[in-house]
């Protein structure tokens, strides 16, 4: 039986309130935010309406990612743009903790995330956008049967420039067929 929630390292809970705080500072770190694209810069205030407005979206999933050990909330992933029809959602995730990252800590939110949206969800198809410099991030989804499909060239307008990027993706047949059930 595949983990859902939780992995050698990591548990996975649905966003609360509480969490948007560091969010939010996260989202403004300058070295994270050149992965990330989001709105720049972010307030607490639009914090807390964006939590607001999608925490009962039935569009999207939305975790924090948190130490199975001390509990302490390291970063936050999730399912968006689910399209329950054609069985289909794009994932993200950032490991906002800086002495977390490079730890495996991604390649673990990444397989619990997937799982998720295979199990629970039903989904046919996982999906996510990477920058085409962000080489760990591609390792970590290679590391649990994810392909890359492919570079999408000048696909983003962000921070004074176009940047283009890989899109990656895992289907439920090659997911069934994997031999990565844990991490």
């Amino acid at each position: 039986m595949r983990n859902i929630l939780s992995s050698r390292n990591i548990v996975l809970s649905l966003i609360e309130e509480d969490d948007i705080q560091k969010r939010v500072e996260w989202i403004n770190d300058p070295v994270i935010q050149l992965t990330l694209h989001y709105d720049y810069p972010t307030s607490l205030a639009r914090g807390k309406k964006w939590f607001d407005k999608v925490v009962m979206d039935r569009s999207r999933v939305d975790f924090s990612i948190r130490t199975k050990t001390t509990n302490e909330y390291i970063g936050f992933c999730g399912l968006i743009n689910v399209d329950r029809t054609v069985k289909k959602a794009e994932l993200y995730i950032v490991i906002g903790k800086k002495s977390e990252q490079g730890k495996g800590i991604g390649t673990e939110a990444y397989l619990l995330t997937t799982n998720y949206g295979f199990l629970e969800l039903g989904l046919n198809r996982i999906y996510g956008f990477q920058n085409t410099d962000n080489i760990a991030a591609l390792k970590a989804v290679k590391k649990i049967g994810w392909e890359l499909e492919g570079r999408l060239r000048q696909d983003l307008w962000a921070h004074g420039k176009m940047y283009d990027r890989n899109i990656v993706s895992i289907l439920r047949n090659d997911w069934e067929n994997s031999r990565i059930y844990d991490i």
